[in-house]
């Protein structure tokens, strides 16, 4: 009788040993089948770009384009954080490839946000902050971004900006250290009745006169090759 009990203890636990051996195998089966399962099945890949286009999307166009418009680029400023009178949103304009003011095509915005390697607002923020120092440090920089400026204040295939456009931005992108463009901006008030509008050729010859005179202007010359508008705006300044 013993040696009967000693033989079934033997063979209970024989049992268990291929029992727990048999669930080792399977677990190490299920194992490895999930591991394969996760493999061919991998999870969406979720393009931020366009999720964060469609947060701002005009959808409301019927020319069937993928746009972000005025009203959509205010909001985008204002998440954020910028005032629209200050010169941020302008650079972020700039930054997204805007092809017109507050106007951002999809085709841009994904190509930019690409290029300057932004999936959120929070690196967007960075990024036009970045341009804003920028502008500041970089004389050739700020000439790409103030030539820019003229396109999006023109409407349409006109040639010529307004007046009243050009007074409302130049004290916003003249930088800390430029008098002159407040200077013309004066210039511009006192000759509202004769000036109605501003070129491409005076609006990039206004920077390059800023940087080639100063804002007292003392070496200008009208032998030099400067547009005639800037004849008077000289003689203005000396009187002024």
């Amino acid at each position: 009788m013993p040696r009967a009990k000693a033989a079934t203890k033997r063979q209970a636990k024989e049992t268990v040993d291929v029992g727990s051996s048999n669930t080792k195998r399977m677990a190490t089966r299920a194992k490895k089948s999930t591991s394969k399962d996760s493999k061919t099945e991998p999870e969406p890949v979720v393009d931020m770009s366009e999720q964060l286009f469609s947060q701002y999307q005009d959808f409301e166009r019927t020319d069937g384009k993928s746009l972000i418009g005025p009203e959509g680029f205010e909001r985008l400023s204002t998440d954020l954080g910028y005032d629209m009178s200050q010169v941020e949103p302008l650079v972020l304009m700039w930054k997204l490839g805007c092809t017109e003011m507050g106007t951002v095509p999809y085709e841009n915005w994904d190509k930019s946000l690409t290029t300057m390697g932004v999936s959120n607002l929070d690196q967007l923020r960075k990024a036009v902050d970045s341009g804003v120092s920028q502008l500041a440090s970089n004389q050739k920089v700020y000439k790409q971004f103030y030539r820019q400026m003229f396109d999006y204040l023109k409407t349409g295939k006109q040639k010529v900006i307004s007046v009243d456009y050009a007074k409302d931005i130049l004290p916003v992108i003249k930088g800390a250290d430029n008098a002159l463009f407040d200077k013309f901006v004066a210039f511009l008030d006192a000759n509202s009745e004769k000036i109605k509008t501003i070129n491409r050729d005076q609006w990039q010859s206004l920077l390059e006169l800023s940087r080639t005179m100063g804002d007292s202007l003392s070496g200008y010359s009208k032998e030099d090759a400067w547009p005639a508008l800037f004849d008077d705006f000289a003689e203005w300044v000396q009187k002024n």
